[in-house]
């Protein structure tokens, strides 16, 4: 938001990363909204009134037919080329993260009259200053050395790490780092995490993240409905999940293929992981086994 917010008392030209953000957040604003208007830029992105019709009017010069006036509404609304456009599985994922960083999303706690809210909050947020920690050693390259805990080794101890990347995996922060002591890649919550000590630059060549085999390589998880559900029952979790295809692929890094398979609750084994607590299964998995954390 800072670059529109700023756009709006400075004279200077946005550069084209500003352009590209905030056509990102115009169609985000458009696709799970339908509609745009002057009054709603001014509420979210802190825009003057004449700054938010610039910022509308150009939009609407770069898409002259994803939009239409409607004067009873008093907004311009999205016309199908748009739907259309911005409903796209590829699309829609992307903008739909653009959204929720531009509203927000509240939890729907009693007294709340939010329109769209999550369920309840995000209970797991990670400290701050282990984030800001993990976050500035990672721009350093810097090695750390952290207080933590374990369910295989509940008692605080010491662990030599030189992260690269800190990441969301369902409801908990990880960090994904070489680990010194182990001399190898491995995923650490932040949660477990009581401390965080700065050291020396990372000397260890093999820390780089190149190295992370893991990490660099792409797995796709091949989703279908599990198949002890009935046929119309997979016919509901088709349409709920892959748009009524057969079969919903995902892509992700092989060190956070478990998270995904955990978080959407799918199937590895459908003789013993059976509806109603599983409605997913894994297709693919020759391809997937290799990468989850205990064997399937």
């Amino acid at each position: 938001l800072e670059a529109l917010s700023c756009a709006s008392v400075s004279p200077m030209k946005p550069s084209p990363a500003d352009y590209l953000e905030r056509e990102r957040r115009l169609e985000a604003l458009l696709a799970f909204e339908g509609k745009l208007s002057r009054g709603r830029l001014i509420g979210l992105l802190d825009l003057s009134e004449t700054r938010a019709s610039e910022v509308l009017r150009a939009f609407r010069e770069a898409h002259p037919d994803w939009t239409y006036w409607d004067p009873k509404g008093r907004c311009w609304r999205a016309t199908t080329v748009a739907q259309r456009k911005l409903t796209a599985v590829h699309a829609s994922a992307r903008l739909f993260t653009s959204y929720l960083g531009l509203t927000g999303l509240d939890h729907c706690r009693p007294g709340s009259e939010a329109t769209a809210c999550a369920a309840f909050s995000d209970a797991f947020s990670p400290d701050p200053r282990v984030f800001a920690a993990l976050r500035e050693a990672i721009e350093s390259r810097a090695e750390v050395s952290i207080t933590y805990r374990s369910m295989r080794n509940p008692e605080p101890h010491e662990r030599r790490l030189i992260p690269h990347t800190l990441v969301r995996a369902g409801r908990r922060w990880h960090v994904r780092a070489f680990c010194i002591d182990h001399h190898d890649f491995r995923d650490f919550a932040l949660g477990r995490i009581a401390k965080v000590v700065k050291k020396a630059l990372a000397a260890e060549p093999a820390a780089d993240p190149k190295n992370d085999a893991a990490w660099q390589t792409t797995v796709t998880v091949m989703l279908v409905p599990h198949p002890r559900l009935t046929h119309p029952q997979q016919q509901v979790i088709r349409a709920e999940f892959m748009g009524s295809a057969a079969a919903r692929g995902e892509t992700c890094r092989g060190a956070l293929v478990e998270y995904l398979v955990q978080d959407m609750r799918a199937a590895v084994d459908v003789t013993k992981q059976l509806p109603p607590e599983y409605q997913l299964a894994v297709e693919n998995m020759d391809v997937v086994r290799p990468w989850l954390f205990r064997a399937a």
